[in-house]
């Protein structure tokens, strides 16, 4: 019997589990970790982000709180000013000496013609014995607040401004004593004001305008809506117990608003790889093999690992040699646009079944990133000058355009290269349309205004003057480095089309005054410095801020191509020292100079400082997204990151890109944004303009700013943040030799608490500061740019980078 039940014991079956422990642990990783990016999302959509739209909501609607405020107190100043005027009127004064002034006399319909706007206008006469005085005519006011007013004004002797009641609408009353003699009244209705706030806030806002008596307050313009009053902004005015309170409207927060449908959609692919990822595990641990045991391998000592491991020296080494062997095994391919050997020399005997260029030899080294460039009597003689002429004209005909325009700056070399390089272009069949020595913005806007996308413009920019070169645009597009590229390869295929091209000529000049003058407005007349240095601006500069109504100074505007007075560079500071003393000496409130070919600005203001590119960028951008809130800026790697944080502050949108005309206007035209700029001083207005840069333009949207503001530029600057930078730092390094070392560099940095931004080169953000490393698109340098909040922190960040360069090359550290 016991022998029987140890038998069906032993045969009986035991029972699976249902899951290994290492499925168990899937399942509930699986289910704790879509758990927390639930509850991630859910905190974010309905506490951060409400918490984040209120904030953009508040900043923005402050903004225009003070932009409103500035208009009522420039209203009212001026009104006051006007009716002060008329008051000190000495016919008036004399006529009211002499007895009491009827409705009909000639005083009172001139007052009433010079307040047009006003709803009536009064001059009321005063006796000896002021307002008590039985011939005073107390009985022409309408109650007793006009004759406590005018009471106001006899005592106080001064202007008196008041907000009252009267059949059932509010009038606003001026009121100011002429002599001893009388007094003159001008009421406005309270809707003059109303529709001036409302035209210029638009419906992005709701304006109401309190006013205060002791305990009682008094809506004098109500508001068209109140939908969202705890973000409400109040400012006092300058007429006491005025406020002015500010109500965003639903079209503002909505432009405001983030659409949460891709934040849902990210948190739903979150919990798809987490499920597949974790229903992937949980499958192959039904097949997990037994590991079988094999012998126990020594593992490397760290001296034998050190000693294997190549030095940063031997893999630059590598790579520069890597890419010699590219260079040389593949001769049809070009490589990137500066690491490039020189170009052969090509005859018109036929090579290998096909025709060469004609011209002597042509340096690669010339097609740069975005435009050709090089030292003018070497690099660009008249043979290559005519073989990119065939090339242009042979790509913008193969684009199907028939027509070229054609601008050049004041250099010696530059009348010289316009000859070849028009030989060349008409030898395509192109046409080619003249326009002589302009600048380069004014080259851009020949394009728009003559609808004409096809340009060449012959200018070394800020460059010293033995360079020169050439900005090329097709179809309204500045050439990228493929497009550059492709033209070099035209020139060693001989890929030219024939034919007998017309040349004409065209001006520029007034139709590009007449259109600036038409789009911007000056409130107040500045006297302010022109340095054109020389440059192609010399002509142009002057005469356009003198018709914007600028009292101007000029300095050194007479075109010279030997820049006898200074390079055309004006982000150097020591350039500017002549325009510092002629502001100082002059006593004018800004000075503007321009570089070679005028497509850049710098700054000089009334206390002699010079902001950088980025800080002038900081007061435009303010403008631009308190006028278009949610507005996209853009700029490159080289700004600061107050600019970043002031942009948000105002409610727009940051953009951070590379560094170079091309690559700015390129994706301008691809981001829509209003307002871009490079830290070299190019800045770019799509917002009432046309997308490029144009130092003279944005010149005049920044006299625009400040006069409507009543800001000086000084102000502008004291109001911004601060941080210690580095200038551009320069480093001397070959074409062949810059690429690699930007590469060795960003594939061996360990800033592990550090953000790495690699757009161009490599900029690390870290919590106190940045560093930013890159190789040059316009010359044979590396160039380096640190900022932080202190100077202990800004040289941390630079002894990082030193200690990384100096296992690359140590020769670089030595120019730091």
């Amino acid at each position: 019997m016991t022998k029987k039940a140890s038998e069906t014991t032993a045969t009986k079956p035991a029972v699976a589990q249902r899951f290994s422990a290492n499925q168990r642990d899937i399942l509930l990783s699986a289910i704790f970790s879509i758990g927390l990016v639930f509850a991630a999302f859910y905190w974010i959509q309905h506490y951060e982000e409400p918490r984040a739209l209120t904030q953009r909501i508040d900043t923005v609607t402050s903004n225009i709180a003070d932009h409103q405020r500035g208009i009522v107190r420039d209203a009212i100043d001026q009104l006051g000013s006007r009716v002060t005027e008329q008051s000190n009127s000495q016919e008036l004064i004399d006529a009211l000496q002499q007895g009491n002034i009827s409705d009909d006399s000639v005083l009172s319909k001139n007052l009433k013609r010079a307040f047009p706007e006003a709803q009536d206008t009064k001059i009321i006469y005063i006796g000896n014995q002021g307002i008590a005085d039985e011939r005073s005519e107390t009985l022409r006011l309408r109650n007793n607040i006009e004759i406590d007013m005018l009471r106001k004004s006899i005592e106080q002797q001064k202007l008196i401004i008041e907000a009252y009641k009267h059949n059932d609408e509010w009038l606003i009353s001026f009121v100011k004593t002429a002599g001893k003699r009388g007094a003159i009244y001008v009421t406005f209705n309270a809707n003059y004001f109303e529709k001036m706030l409302n035209s210029l806030a638009g419906n992005t806002v709701s304006v109401e305008l309190i006013q205060t008596y002791k305990s009682r307050s008094d809506s004098v313009i109500k508001p068209s809506a109140i939908a969202y009053p705890d973000v409400m902004q109040s400012r006092p005015l300058s007429v006491p117990g005025w406020t002015l309170q500010i109500y965003p409207q639903e079209i503002t927060v909505q432009s405001l608003s983030s659409d949460s449908t891709l934040l849902w959609l990210i948190c739903v692919l979150c919990v798809a790889l987490i499920a597949s990822s974790h229903a992937i595990f949980f499958l192959r641990s039904y097949q997990i093999p037994v590991a079988e045991k094999s012998p126990s391998k020594t593992p490397k000592s760290d001296l034998e690992k050190a000693d294997s491991e190549p030095s940063l020296e031997q893999v630059l080494a590598k790579k520069l040699s890597a890419d010699r062997q590219n260079r040389t095994a593949k001769r049809d391919n070009f490589p990137a646009p500066d690491g490039a050997p020189p170009l052969p020399e090509l005859s018109t005997e036929k090579a290998s079944g096909r025709n060469r260029a004609t011209t002597s030899g042509i340096s690669i080294n010339s097609f740069r990133a975005y435009d050709i460039r090089g030292i003018a009597e070497t690099e660009l003689d008249d043979n290559a000058c005519f073989a990119i002429g065939k090339s242009v004209g042979s790509e913008a005909l193969s684009r199907g355009h028939s027509k070229l325009l054609l601008g050049r700056d004041g250099r010696l070399s530059s009348p010289r290269i316009h000859e070849a390089l028009v030989k060349g272009l008409l030898s395509t069949g192109i046409d080619v349309i003249d326009l002589g020595l302009i600048a380069t913005p004014m080259l851009h806007y020949a394009c728009q205004d003559l609808n004409i996308g096809n340009a060449i413009m012959i200018t070394g920019s800020h460059n010293a003057g033995e360079y020169n070169g050439m900005k090329i645009s097709l179809e309204f597009k500045s050439l990228t480095s493929q497009d550059i590229q492709t033209l070099r390869q035209r020139i060693e295929a001989q890929d030219f089309t024939s034919g007998n091209g017309n040349r004409t000529s065209d001006s520029i000049e007034q139709r590009y005054i007449d259109r600036i003058i038409g789009d911007v407005v000056i409130a107040q007349s500045l006297k302010v410095v022109i340095d054109a240095g020389n440059g192609a601006t010399s002509n142009i500069a002057p005469a356009l801020f003198e018709e914007l109504g600028c009292e101007v100074i000029p300095l050194f505007c007479e075109t010279d191509g030997n820049f006898p007075n200074h390079a055309p560079d004006p982000t150097i500071e020591s350039n500017l020292s002549a325009l510092k003393a002629a502001v100082a000496e002059h006593g004018a409130d800004l000075g503007i100079a321009f570089d070679g070919d005028g497509d850049r600005v710098a700054i000089v203001s009334a206390q002699g400082r010079c902001p950088s590119a980025d800080q002038l960028l900081m007061v435009l951008a303010n403008d631009i997204v308190t006028r278009n809130p949610g507005a996209e800026i853009l700029f490159d790697v080289k700004c600061s990151r107050l600019l970043s944080e002031l942009i948000v502050d105002c409610g727009g949108r940051p953009t951070m890109w590379k560094c170079g005309h091309s690559f700015m206007k390129q994706k301008m035209a691809e981001t829509g944004a209003l307002l871009g700029g490079e830290f070299s001083g190019h800045i770019f207005y799509k917002d009432r303009w046309y997308g490029f840069d144009d130092g003279m333009y944005t010149a005049a949207r920044l006299l625009e700013i400040l006069t409507l503001s009543g800001l000086t530029m000084d102000d502008a600057l004291d109001s911004q943040a601060s941080l210690v930078s580095s200038p551009e730092i320069l480093i001397p390094v070959a074409d062949e030799r810059k690429f690699a070392i930007i590469e060795t560099f960003t594939e061996n940095q360990k800033f592990s608490d550090a953000g790495l931004i690699n757009i161009d080169g490599l900029r690390v953000e870290f919590r106190h500061g940045w560093g930013l490393i890159r190789a040059s698109n316009t010359g044979p340098a590396i160039t380096m740019r640190f900022e932080a909040d202190s100077e202990s922190s800004m040289k941390r960040i630079q002894n990082d980078f030193k200690e990384l360069l100096l296992r690359i090359d140590p020769t670089l550290v030595d120019s730091l």
